[in-house]
């Protein structure tokens, strides 16, 4: 018989103070392991540790009477360097080829994990377990009934795990740009509210045309045609004095002079010339000032400078309290109308982008489906030579594919899982006609068909030999011992048959002890494998 060594094995479980184990240590064979003994010895409560060593939540019910803590540890063995990589990158490294895991349940305080002798989460352990674990039972045999995981089984057995996250990723990229699409058009309708409010504000501002070098000129004319009078007055007093009339600064000048070029003996060239410069000044000056007592320009009207004055005061206050907060808010304002405008422009250009990602996903989907479609003909197939084999006498499975309209996460395939349990009388859905036992080894025959092409290395069956017996049973035996040739198992049973195809056989019993002068319960296991084995199994047998 052709075997394979699993990807790793549990090489033991220690079990402390958890629930009827006080302090057991369980080892276990790389191959088929059946869990074996009577009704309410403990059996159960072994795929119950391993379960919360995996990231179930740990009840603290579990805990032994009279204990603080219970400590669950389970390691694992492995020399696969593709596994090692996979804790290596989740920075969680071992060595001597030993994975360990550690769960301690306190009374009084939050259960701690341990994944190789570091501190982790529940959710890390739980992607570990998925990996590389499966638990076969009742749930699993509700989770069959899920499409989804009937889909993730087939694409399991077509190998199709490369193309699926390759289809993955592009519609990842397809649903974010479809979500940012409609955050867009939510903001276009909000920003479209908003765009009358900022419009209104450009149009104020677009009317002052505001600028710091305006607004002091402005001042400036403000204070000059406010001060016009009183200053021409005194302009008018200056210039008169200074103008030609018989008695002002100049007319007297001139006499003086006059005086001099009629007597040039008297005064030397220096004194005329001196005369002669302030003459010329004060005509300057007179000029000058006479200037400035004409009426103002007529188009410096004094109302229009107060109103525009007023307006700068007022949209200073409305923005920002200065003209350079103003003059920001105005370029801001003026910014996001450029931006409302584009806004289309980029919801048109999300659009292109989106209507291409949505071809790619929709031709990656489609080949997805074709290869679906053929490994579901041959999958159908062989699950009813499976099936069959397993007393499920002339059933037939049929996985049915359409393709579904619109895109999901896990293509366009729809998959509907059908079996005829009697000949003739049809094919219906799996969950409308198959019963618990049916269920059961349906997912068996899946597990032995899939074990060897996937990276689950450890199967745990809950008691999947429940309400069957007989051939059906030498059958299960068989099909369990076919998948620990690739995958360890282990399976909790009741049934000889089924015991009679492992390796090992762990054998819990319970008794009841003395200790500090009061009777406890305690669960014990016994580890029996070679010619032991037979009579064990013997025992099993009713009388």
């Amino acid at each position: 018989m052709k075997t394979t060594s699993p990807g790793l094995y549990l090489k033991t479980l220690t079990l402390q103070n958890f629930a009827t184990f006080e302090n057991q240590t369980i080892s276990f064979d790389s191959k088929f392991n059946a869990i074996v003994g009577e009704t309410g010895s403990g059996k159960s409560l072994i795929l119950d540790a391993l379960q919360i060593v995996f990231g179930a939540r740990a009840d603290k019910k579990l805990i032994r009477k009279n204990s603080d803590f219970s400590t669950i540890e389970a390691v694992f063995e492995t020399q696969d360097q593709s596994i090692k990589n996979y804790f290596n990158e989740i920075g969680h490294p071992f060595e001597d080829n030993e994975i360990v895991v550690k769960k301690i349940i306190y009374q009084t305080e939050t259960a701690k994990t341990y994944l190789n002798f570091q501190s982790c989460s529940a959710s890390v352990l739980q992607t570990f377990a998925k990996r590389f674990i499966d638990l076969v039972g009742q749930f699993e045999n509700q989770k069959l009934l899920s499409e989804d995981y009937q889909l993730i089984l087939l694409d399991s057995y077509a190998q199709l795990t490369n193309d699926l996250i390759q289809y993955q990723n592009k519609y990842q990229s397809f649903s974010e740009k479809q979500k940012r699409l409609e955050a867009l058009v939510s903001e276009k309708h909000q920003k479209e509210q908003r765009e009358d409010y900022i419009r209104f504000q450009i149009k104020e501002l677009d009317e002052l045309n505001p600028s710091i070098d305006d607004e002091e000129k402005l001042l400036k004319q403000k204070d000059f045609l406010l001060n016009f009078e009183k200053r021409a007055g005194t302009y008018q007093a200056i210039a008169q004095i200074l103008s030609e009339d018989e008695t002002n600064v100049l007319s007297l000048l001139k006499t003086c002079l006059q005086k001099m070029d009629r007597n040039p003996d008297y005064f030397s060239a220096d004194t005329v010339a001196k005369l002669k410069d302030a003459q010329v000044l004060i005509e300057d000056a007179g000029f000058e000032i006479s200037k400035n007592t004409q009426a103002p320009d007529e188009e410096l009207n004094i109302d229009d400078i107060i109103d525009r004055v007023d307006t700068y005061q007022r949209l200073k206050r409305k923005f920002g309290g200065t003209t350079e907060s103003m003059l920001e808010t105005y370029e801001s304002f003026k910014k996001e109308v450029h931006e409302l405008t584009n806004f289309d422009e980029t919801i048109t250009k999300l659009k292109k982008e989106i209507e291409s990602i949505y071809a790619e996903a929709l031709n990656m989907a489609k080949k997805l489906h074709t290869s679906r479609t053929k490994a579901a003909a041959t999958l159908s197939k062989e699950l009813t030579t499976k099936v069959r084999e397993l007393k499920m006498n002339g059933a037939s499975i049929a996985i049915n594919l359409s393709s579904s309209v619109e895109l999901n996460s896990k293509g366009a395939t729809k998959i509907e899982f059908t079996a005829e349990t009697n000949p003739g009388e049809g094919f219906y859905k799996v969950k409308e006609i198959a019963s618990g036992g049916e269920l059961s080894r349906i997912l068996l025959s899946l597990r032995q068909i899939l074990s060897s092409n996937d990276t689950i290395s450890v199967f745990l069956f809950d008691e999947i030999d429940t309400g069957i017996g007989g051939e059906t049973a030498l059958s299960i035996g068989r099909s369990l011992q076919k998948v620990s040739e690739s995958s360890q198992v282990i399976s909790i049973t009741h049934l000889p048959q089924i015991a009679n195809y492992a390796e090992k056989l762990i054998w819990v019993s319970k008794a009841t002890i003395t200790k500090d002068d009061s009777n406890r319960t305690i669960s014990q296991v016994e580890e029996i494998f070679g010619n032991k084995k037979k009579e064990a199994i013997k025992a099993m047998n009713p009388i």
